[in-house]
């Protein structure tokens, strides 16, 4: 463009240089200014008669805010005419030398000027001073040429090829289609990128009382563009717009977007160019593919939430408005939707449903579920009638089939604070079968019924906590799980923190559910401090000892074994080792183990201090027998390894 706006100002120069017809004219003017150029210490000087001599030099130039130093331009052979000034030999020089022609007819009042900066590349602007029309063609010009021109903030364009043309009518009218192949761009940061974009542009705009009328669409066929977090390649995507841009506002009176393999949307709105705010809008779509749009769009937005890694399907419409600057109303209807996380915390099958949402009134969403899981554990097909006010949400009563039980949610509330989303809920679990609850969390199998009562629980902060108690009936005695707090539970690294307090397990059930061997009788647990990170264990002290009271107690030769093996290789069995292999049970007194967690190690103790040791089982009665480990520090992770070899391979340590 300065190229062009300078030699505007050479030809009417020379206009008057050719009517004097001298064999040298010099030229000197300190300043020369107009709207959005100026020049600074012009100097030309022209020789000769029928070939004549031009050369140029101006100190300072300066177009639209950029400005070159020290420009020269220079025609060997100037063909000058009663009419017509011409060279096809020009050189400019402002940085870099790039070869030029121009003509100029003063009886046409016309204008032509070639710039060819590399091979095959062209710039040409043809001026018509009588019908006040100027045309730009571009044929493989170079992007970066035009870097300079762009807001410090927008990345800068380094490679590829422009295409296409610009029409400007000085009474008001620009026309441009413009295509660019294989463009390349990037800013400092690298957060905003993109490659071998190929895409055509095409605006139509006309000025009336300082008001523009418009009408734009672009296709982008290929490429891929990463503008942090949003990382999209070009399949066909195409957007059209028209509307009016004033001084204060733009209003888009017509728009679309559509969206290869995801669906399409009409939009229409208001923007302030001062706020830089949408301030009306009204935006609706066609069905669209969740599988597609959650891909190219919605991810990057969900990254760090409990959404952020889930295979979609189905289809989801949604109509949004926003009035004065607040969003008004969104309405989004499922069909067929189906979540599920790639982690297998959760999922949900077979959604159908409306969500009519408005911010000023109370409306009320109806959801269906054909079924899903949660932690692997696999739930029935459920309806939610959710009530909603503004940023306010709220469930009188859920209930979701649980494998043979029933989950009861019940007055479910939610609410947008200043700090971020909160919300409570209270409820229960009818009971359920512990064989197949077990079995779908893949543990081994246990027997009896799981149950339990869920006191009020509340999240707010990323954390969710429990305004009491929780209550399991399990192996015939009870689990209470207190001062249970779960930080940042949909998070990528969930932590939990609780103290739970087990009473009177019935060790017959507990040791047949884990094929531990056989042991009658009665413990107690408690588990103090317990902190897990993303559910595995880091901190806890946790105590397991005989329940007070009167019953029978017995222990399997295969139980003594397994304790043994448990111990590692510092326990021992002791008392009638030799007499062992004769018996199939013992009697105990007590069972007690203690592990205090800390940095992945486990300090161990048991029921009572021995030798160089502690007492796992105290024998009692006859035969009996005491079970005496000596590890006092194991690594969690042997532990948990021995636990597994007992269970599943059948190791067993050798008694003799």
């Amino acid at each position: 463009m300065l190229r062009l706006g300078v030699w505007v100002f050479v030809a009417l120069t020379l206009s008057f240089a050719a009517a004097t017809r001298a064999q040298h004219i010099t030229l000197s003017i300190d300043d020369l200014e107009a709207p959005g150029f100026s020049a600074k210490a012009l100097k030309g000087d022209l020789r000769g008669t029928a070939e004549r001599e031009l050369l140029l030099e101006i100190g300072a130039v300066t177009l639209h805010g950029r400005t070159w130093r020290n420009v020269r331009v220079r025609c060997p052979r100037m063909r000058l005419e009663s009419s017509v000034i011409a060279c096809a030999e020009a050189v400019i020089e402002a940085g870099e030398k790039i070869p030029l022609t121009f003509t100029y007819s003063a009886s046409q009042k016309k204008l032509e000027v070639v710039l060819r900066p590399a091979s095959r590349e062209i710039w040409q602007l043809d001026a018509d001073f009588g019908k006040r029309e100027f045309r730009v063609a571009i044929d493989n010009g170079k992007p970066e040429r035009l870097a300079s021109w762009l807001p410090p903030e927008m990345p800068k364009p380094s490679g590829g090829t422009i295409k296409g043309a610009i029409t400007f009518l000085t009474a008001g009218s620009v026309n441009a289609q413009i295509e660019v192949d294989g463009l390349a761009f990037s800013d400092a940061s690298g957060l905003r990128a993109g490659e071998k974009i190929k895409a055509g542009i095409r605006v139509a705009a006309d000025q009336r009382d300082g008001v523009w009328q418009w009408r734009a669409s672009a296709d982008w066929v290929a490429g891929e563009v990463f503008w942090q977090p949003i990382y999209v390649t070009g399949s066909g995507q195409r957007l059209e717009a028209e509307g009016i841009s004033g001084a204060q506002r733009t209003q888009i009176r017509r728009g679309s977007l559509t969206l290869p393999a995801v669906g399409s949307a009409e939009f229409n709105g208001v923007w302030d160019h001062k706020t830089e705010q949408i301030i009306n809008a009204d935006v609706r779509s066609t069905p669209l593919k969740l599988s597609a749009l959650y891909a190219q769009v919605l991810k990057p937005f969900l990254a760090q939430t409990a959404l952020g890694d889930v295979r979609t399907a189905g289809e989801v419409t949604a109509a949004v408005q926003i009035a004065q600057g607040k969003l008004g109303t969104v309405d989004l209807q499922f069909k067929d939707v189906s979540l599920e996380d790639h982690n297998r915390r959760f999922a949900l099958f077979g959604m159908e449903g409306h969500i009519p949402w408005q911010q000023d009134a109370a409306t009320q969403a109806e959801i269906s579920v054909k079924g899903g899981e949660v932690l692997r554990l696999p739930f029935g097909p459920f309806r939610l009638p959710l009530n909603m006010r503004g940023t306010h949400f709220a469930v009188d009563k859920l209930d979701v089939p649980l494998l043979d039980a029933k989950l009861t949610v019940s007055d479910f509330s939610a609410g947008l604070a200043a700090d971020g989303w909160r919300w409570s809920f209270g409820g229960g679990l009818t009971p359920v079968s512990l064989s197949r609850f077990t079995q779908s969390l893949g543990l081994p199998t246990m027997h009896g019924s799981l149950s339990g009562v869920i006191p009020r629980m509340t999240y707010e902060k990323s954390t969710l906590s429990v305004d009491g108690a929780l209550l399991f009936r399990v192996f015939d005695g009870t689990i209470v799980a207190k001062d249970l707090r779960l930080l940042d539970p949909f998070g990528k690294v969930p932590r939990m923190q609780a103290d739970l307090d087990m009473r009177n397990l019935d060790l017959d059930l507990l040791t047949r559910t884990f094929s531990f061997g056989n042991i009658t009788g009665r413990i107690d647990a408690q588990v103090t401090g317990m902190e897990l990170t993303n559910w595995q264990p880091v901190k806890f002290d946790a105590r397991v000892e005989s329940s007070a009271g009167d019953y029978p107690r017995k222990i399997s030769q295969t139980a003594v074994q397994n304790i043994s093996a448990l111990g590692g290789a510092g326990a021992a069995a002791a008392i009638q080792r030799s007499f062992l292999r004769f018996f199939e049970q013992f009697g105990y007194q007590k069972i007690g183990l203690k592990c205090k967690l800390r940095n992945y190690v486990c300090e161990m103790s048991g029921a009572e201090d021995a030798p160089q040791g502690y007492v796992i089982v105290k024998g009692g009665g006859i035969p009996a027998i005491t079970v005496i480990g000596y590890n006092r520090y194991v690594s969690w992770q042997e532990l948990i390894d021995r636990l597994k070899r007992i269970m599943q391979d059948n190791v067993h340590a050798i008694v003799e």
